[in-house]
């Protein structure tokens, strides 16, 4: 590391944006060590583990085949095993994951700093006590929010409730979990948002807007990645039709219920909607047996990416998102992008793809005539998505992240 230099400790449960945070200061050469609650070396999970928990596999980055990681692997599988024995789910299963791998993380922070300044990394809601042991060592604390709070969950509520027939509000959070984040939030020396909807959110639930920094989420191919060869034609039809593409959990917050009423609203019209990604919403069967719908359901993070080749324009409609990777994803492939102000701001609106000012069946089903109607726009808009990339770098991310140890 290079000498006075910050050292950074990264505390990560689970593989929340790629290891985003834990590579970008891994190129810069800052991070000291990620500490996580399962590690894969080489992306290949031993045999002794069986089918059960393959997805383990997942786990690793070739980005940080060379950084210093601490895992807590077999205690994870202990206490997954353990969970499951007891039927523990839902909000409880989350919480107890939380907790258990804050336990872990402090038994595996340094005894002491090794550079002249200490940073600690930990994600909203398994924060807490890692924040709590760094603030007592003298060493600087970085949340990174991972959604816009408490209104975040209270809009859930009110939108499930507004469209009973998707299905019935989801469970909400337990108290003791927001209790919790507002203790991470002011243990924290700053707090890292990934869109100015976060930011806002989070300050009308009461936090310090001095503290917050809102720093993007980044994207970049994988080495070796096929580059989308896009067209468009001189006009849509029933042979070419124009290939709408949803990718995310589909539910009510997520906006799905106004792009499938838009969808049925343009009748006859030249198009088609994939949906890529589970179901958290009970779907009406004038939806599931809808014509130009196809409910596609989850596929390897490969096979995603094949879908964003093959599409004319992404759709992204959620009512309130963190940030939504996505759309950087989307970007990457050049692939034009409709989205919400409710999100990251990815979007150039007239530029790389057109925001809604609101979502709604009736915004969306406008949005889609006029592309119909245009495709030399979504060609534009291709075209402009490919120098718009250019700004969502790892480097970008590990410069954000530098200036908060100024």
């Amino acid at each position: 590391m290079t000498a006075g230099r910050a050292r950074w400790i990264c505390c990560q449960l689970g593989a929340r944006e790629h290891y985003a945070v834990p590579r970008a200061l891994h190129r810069s050469q800052r991070l000291g060590r990620l500490i996580t609650d399962a590690w894969m070396p080489g992306g290949r999970a031993p045999g002794w583990l069986g089918d059960s928990v393959a997805r383990l596999s997942q786990r690793y980055h070739p980005d940080l085949a060379s950084a210093n990681v601490e895992s807590c692997t077999r205690s994870l599988i202990a206490h997954e095993a353990a969970w499951r024995l007891h039927r523990r789910a839902g909000w409880d299963l989350i919480v107890a994951r939380n907790e258990w791998f804050q336990a872990c993380a402090i038994e595996k922070l340094p005894a002491a700093a090794q550079a002249t300044r200490t940073i600690v990394f930990a994600h909203s809601y398994a924060a807490a006590g890692v924040f709590k042991e760094a603030r007592q060592r003298g060493w600087t604390t970085v949340l990174g929010q991972i959604d816009p709070g408490p209104e975040h969950y209270a809009l859930q509520q009110r939108l499930a409730a507004s469209r009973p027939e998707f299905g019935a509000p989801p469970a909400a959070p337990p108290r003791c979990y927001f209790e919790s984040w507002r203790s991470e939030c002011d243990l924290a020396t700053w707090i890292v948002v990934n869109s100015s909807w976060s930011r806002d959110s989070i300050v009308s639930a009461g936090i310090e807007p001095a503290k917050i920094k809102v720093v993007p989420l980044p994207y970049e191919a994988e080495p070796g990645a096929p580059r989308a060869r896009r067209s468009y034609p001189a006009a849509f039809s029933p042979e070419r039709p124009l290939r709408v593409l949803f990718v995310g959990t589909a539910s009510v917050m997520k906006g799905v219920p106004e792009l499938l009423e838009a969808i049925d609203r343009l009748g006859d019209a030249p198009i088609h909607l994939q949906l890529v990604g589970e179901r958290e919403m009970t779907v009406p069967d004038r939806f599931t047996m809808h014509s130009r719908i196809e409910w596609v359901g989850s596929v390897d993070r490969r096979a995603v990416f094949n879908y964003y080749r093959n599409s004319d324009v992404l759709v992204f409609p959620s009512h309130s998102d963190g940030f939504g990777m996505a759309q950087v994803e989307a970007l990457s492939c050049s692939l034009p992008i409709i989205a919400s102000r409710h999100c990251g701001d990815v979007v150039r609106s007239g530029e790389t793809g057109i925001v809604l000012d609101q979502v709604s069946p009736s915004t969306l089903e406008l949005v889609l005539r006029q592309l119909l109607s245009s495709p030399a726009t979504l060609a534009d808009f291709a075209r402009n998505s490919e120098r718009r990339m250019q700004n969502s770098t790892m480097a970008a991310l590990a410069d954000g992240l530098a200036e908060l140890e100024r």
